[in-house]
C-alpha cells in the first residue's frame, strides 16, 4: 500500500478499546444476564473472543490474539466439557506456562498437547473452588488479569500474589476497574490482589466501552510529524480505565497538546521543546506506546532511550528488532537489548529505499505509516490493522491510500 500526506485537519473516530472489551467479554460469559455491552469494537481480537465464546466450538482458534488466548484458558478452566485451545504459529510461540501453572494449582485439568509450556492445550473444565495462588507475572499481566476475571466465579474467591505490579501494570489496574464498576469486591495491596466471591445483582448493568488511547497514538505522532495540523478524538476523556492515556503526557514535550473538550478531546502541534539530551521513558506500562514513539521521535530528529521492554520480543514479532530492521530502511541506526531500544539522533532521516515490512504485527504497520506524513512511503501487508484498528488507513488517509 502507497502513502503520502494524510490529511490531518479533522475528525477521526477511534475503535473502541479493545482490552476493555474483551474484559466485558468473559465476565459477561460467566455471570450471564448482569452485563450489557452496548457497543463492542470491531477489532480483529474481539470479533474472535467474542464469536468463541458465544460459539463455544470444540477447538478454539485464537488466531493471533495473546488476549484472547491467556483470558480464554482461564475461562474454559470453569467450563464443564473438554476443549482445545489453539492458534496462529506465532502465538504458539508467546508463553503461557505460568498462568496454567497457577490454573493447575487451583486444580484445573489442562495438558499441553505440543510444546511444555506452549499452546495448544487440552482442557477439561471443572468447578474451582478459589483461594491464593502464586503467579510469576514478569512476561505478561495478561496471566494476572485472566486468574483476576475469573476470581468472583469461585466460591471461595481469590487472592493472587505476583512477583510484582511492573510490568504492564495499567492494565492490571484496568481489569480492577472493569471488575469493581460491575459490583466485584476487589483490593490491591502490593502485588497482591484479593476477590471475594461476586453475588449477582438482578439487575443488568449497561456497558459503554471507551474509545482505544492507544490507537490514538498514530494521530498524535501524525501531528507532531506534520504541518498545521489538528485532529478531534470523540470520545476520549479523563479518567480512563486505559493506561495508555499518558500518551497525552508523553508526546507534549515533543509537541503536542492534549486539549479536553468534555466531548473528547483534540490534538494540535505546540512550541517543540527538544530534549538537550535523549528522551528517556520507562514504558514497562505502556509497552504498546513503544513503537509510535519511537517512529515519531525519529522522525522529529529526537534522541531517545526507551526502557521497560523486555515483553516487546514475545508479542506478535519481536518488536525491538523488527523497528531496528525497518528504520533501517530511512537512515536511522537503532541500538536494542534485552529490554530497552535508543537512537542517538545524530543521523539525517530520508524516504524509505524499500517497502516496509509489517511481520504480521498491526503496530508494525500503523507506526510506520505515520512517515507517509514525511514522505512518501509503502507498506506490505497492510491488512493486519484488522487486529486492532481496522478502518486505520481510511481513517487517516481517506482516498490517498
Amino acid at each position: 500500500m502507497k502513502l503520502h500526506q494524510p490529511k490531518l485537519i479533522k475528525r477521526v473516530d477511534l475503535p473502541l478499546s479493545k482490552s476493555e472489551c474483551n474484559r466485558w467479554l468473559i465476565l459477561r460469559d460467566l455471570f450471564p444476564g448482569t452485563i450489557n455491552i452496548q457497543t463492542l469494537s470491531t477489532a480483529e481480537d474481539v470479533v474472535i473472543l467474542n464469536r468463541l465464546l458465544q460459539e463455544k466450538p470444540d477447538v478454539y482458534d485464537c488466531g493471533m490474539a495473546g488476549t484472547t488466548l491467556r483470558f480464554l484458558i482461564a475461562r474454559l478452566s470453569l467450563l464443564s466439557g473438554e476443549h482445545l485451545v489453539t492458534g496462529h504459529p506465532r502465538l504458539k510461540e508467546r508463553p503461557i506456562k505460568p498462568l496454567v501453572d497457577a490454573l493447575r494449582h487451583l486444580g484445573a485439568d489442562i495438558t499441553y498437547t505440543e510444546k511444555e509450556g506452549h499452546t495448544p492445550v487440552r482442557i477439561v473444565g471443572r468447578t474451582l473452588e478459589g483461594g491464593e495462588v502464586y503467579i510469576d507475572n514478569t512476561h505478561s499481566s495478561q496471566f494476572v488479569s485472566a486468574l483476576m476475571l475469573i476470581g468472583g466465579a469461585l466460591a471461595q474467591g481469590l487472592t493472587i500474589h505476583g512477583k510484582s505490579m511492573g510490568v504492564s501494570a495499567p492494565y492490571i489496574y484496568m481489569t480492577a476497574q472493569v471488575m469493581q464498576s460491575m459490583g466485584v469486591a476487589l483490593s490491591i495491596d502490593g502485588s497482591t490482589i484479593r476477590i471475594k466471591p461476586f453475588k449477582k445483582t438482578l439487575a443488568s448493568k449497561d456497558i459503554k466501552v471507551e474509545p482505544d488511547w492507544s490507537a490514538a497514538s498514530y494521530g498524535y505522532a501524525m501531528v507532531l510529524l506534520g504541518q498545521d495540523s489538528e485532529v478531534y478524538f470523540p470520545g476520549l476523556k479523563q479518567p480512563s480505565f486505559q493506561g495508555d492515556a499518558l500518551v497525552a503526557n508523553y508526546f507534549a514535550p515533543l509537541g503536542v497538546e492534549t486539549i479536553y473538550t468534555g466531548a473528547g478531546i483534540r490534538i494540535k502541534k505546540s512550541t517543540r521543546r527538544m530534549f538537550e539530551r535523549s528522551y528517556t521513558l520507562n514504558l514497562s506500562g505502556n509497552p504498546d506506546l513503544a513503537q509510535t514513539l519511537v517512529v515519531a521521535c525519529i522522525g522529529i530528529g529526537q534522541a531517545f532511550r526507551f526502557g521497560g521492554l523486555h515483553t516487546l520480543k514475545i508479542k506478535e514479532t519481536d518488536r525491538l528488532l523488527a523497528l531496528k530492521n525497518e528504520l533501517a530502511v530511512i537512515g536511522a541506526t537503532l541500538t536494542i537489548g534485552d529490554d530497552f531500544i535508543e537512537w542517538q539522533g545524530d543521523e539525517t532521516i530520508h524516504p524509505p529505499t524499500r517497502a516496509f515490512d509489517t511481520y504480521n504485527d498491526h503496530r508494525m504497520a500503523m507506526s510506520l505509516a505515520t512517515l507517509a506524513t514525511l514522505f512518501p512511503i509503502d507498506i506490505n501487508n497492510p491488512e493486519v490493522v484488522e487486529k486492532s484498528f481496522p478502518a486505520f488507513f481510511e481513517a487517516f488517509f481517506g482516498d490517498l491510500c
